[in-house]
C-alpha cells in the first residue's frame, strides 16, 4: 500500500492508533491524499482527530520534514470546513431520526433506528465521529398506511425504490439531500422483526433481534447490531469503505454492550449471515489489528472458505475501493457479492 493508505487504516480506528505507527512518513500532498481518502471513506472525523494531535505533539512520527508543521497546519482548514458540513448534515439526521421515532409512536406505529444514526449514538465515544447521509427505519408492514400518511405530513415526498425498501426525501432542508428510508415487511413476533426473504433490507438481513432502551424505544441488540454491520458491510457495500470496518470492531469491541455469542450464531443460522460475518470479523481484524474480532471468529467456528476469501479481499482491497484505483479492486468485491448471493 503507499503511505498515506496505511496512515488511513492506522488512524481511522476511533478507539485511537495503534502502536507502532506506519514506518513511512508523509510529505505536503501525501496529507492531503490522506484526509481526502479519509473523507472518501467516512472516517474523516477520527484521522483529522489523530492527524491534529500527532502535528501538536508528535510531528516526526507523521511528517518527512517536522518544519512542515504550520504549512499543514493552514492546510487543514479547508478539511474541517469539509468536516462541518458532513457533521452538521449528521446531527440533523440524528434529531430527525428521533422526531421520526416519535411520530410514528403518536401514529400507532413502531419504529426501530438502523445503521448511521443508531451506530454513531451506541458504538462511538461521541456520535461526530460516526459521519452518516441519510436515516434508515426498520417498520411494520401493518404500519405501512400510517407511517406514510406521517411522512407526507411531516413533509416528505415520497420517491420510487426497489422493492426492498421505501423512500422519502426531504426538500425542505439542502435542496433535495435530506431524506428517510423505510425497510418494510417487519413483523413483531417473539422478540424479533423479521422480515420476508429476499425483499427485506438493502442489507439482505432478515432477522434483528431487538430490546427496549430505558425510554421504551427498540433497538437491536448487541447481537443484532453486529449481524447488521457485517451484513451490511459485505453484501450492501462489498466492503468499500473503511467505515464499515470500525463499525464492526466497535460491537465487537463492546461498545453498545456485551455480545450474547449464544444469541449470535441462532440469528447467524437464521439469516445465513455467515459469510458475511466471518469475512467482516476477519477483515476488520486485520485492517484494524483489532484482535478481538479475531478472538470472537475463532469462538464462532464458522463454515467459510477461508483461503479464497482472505486471497479475494485484503485491507488494501477496501481502502483502494474509493478513489481513483477504485476500478481496479472492483471485480474482487463482485466476486465476494456474488459469493455471498450463492450461499442465501
Amino acid at each position: 500500500m503507499k503511505p498515506e493508505e496505511e496512515w488511513l487504516l492506522a488512524l481511522a480506528d476511533p478507539e485511537g492508533p495503534p502502536s507502532p505507527l506506519p514506518g513511512r512518513r508523509l510529505n505536503m500532498p501525501g496529507v492531503a491524499s490522506l484526509c481526502l481518502l479519509a473523507n472518501m471513506h467516512g472516517v474523516l472525523p477520527a484521522v483529522l482527530w489523530q492527524v491534529e494531535r500527532l502535528l501538536r505533539d508528535e510531528p516526526a512520527k507523521l511528517l518527512a520534514d517536522a518544519k512542515m508543521v504550520s504549512e499543514v497546519s493552514q492546510a487543514m482548514g479547508q478539511v474541517k470546513n469539509r468536516l462541518a458540513q458532513r457533521s452538521a448534515m449528521a446531527m440533523f439526521l440524528g434529531a430527525e431520526a428521533q422526531r421520526l421515532v416519535g411520530e410514528f409512536a403518536a401514529a400507532g406505529a413502531d419504529a426501530i433506528v438502523l445503521k448511521g444514526a443508531d451506530f454513531a449514538v451506541r458504538l462511538y465515544a461521541h456520535s461526530a465521529l460516526r459521519t452518516y447521509g441519510d436515516i434508515d427505519l426498520l417498520v411494520r408492514m401493518s404500519d405501512e398506511q400510517a407511517v406514510a400518511a406521517t411522512m407526507a405530513r411531516l413533509g416528505y415526498e415520497s420517491r420510487e425504490q426497489s422493492m426492498k425498501h421505501a423512500g422519502w426525501l426531504f426538500g425542505a432542508f439542502l435542496g433535495t439531500s435530506g431524506h428517510a428510508r423505510s425497510h418494510g415487511r417487519g413483523s413483531q413476533q417473539s422478540g424479533e422483526f423479521s422480515h420476508r426473504p429476499g425483499a427485506a433490507c438493502p442489507c439482505g438481513w432478515r432477522i434483528c433481534r431487538w430490546n427496549a432502551d430505558r425510554n421504551g424505544q427498540l433497538r437491536a441488540t448487541p447481537a443484532g447490531l453486529l449481524i447488521i454491520a457485517a451484513v451490511h458491510a459485505a453484501a450492501s457495500h462489498g466492503f468499500e469503505k473503511v467505515q464499515h470496518l470500525c463499525d464492526i470492531a466497535q460491537v465487537v469491541r463492546g461498545r453498545a454492550g456485551p455480545v450474547d455469542e449464544k444469541s449470535l450464531r441462532e440469528s447467524v443460522a437464521k439469516t445465513g449471515a455467515g459469510l458475511s460475518l466471518a469475512t467482516a470479523l476477519d477483515l476488520t481484524a486485520r485492517s484494524l489489528n483489532e484482535p478481538a474480532c479475531a478472538q470472537l471468529l475463532g469462538r464462532l467456528e464458522l463454515r467459510w472458505p477461508r483461503r479464497i476469501v482472505r486471497l479475494l479481499m485484503t485491507p488494501a482491497v477496501v481502502v483502494r475501493s474509493q478513489g481513483a484505483h477504485r476500478r481496479v479492486v472492483t471485480w474482487r468485491r463482485r466476486t465476494l457479492r456474488q459469493m455471498l448471493k450463492s450461499r442465501r
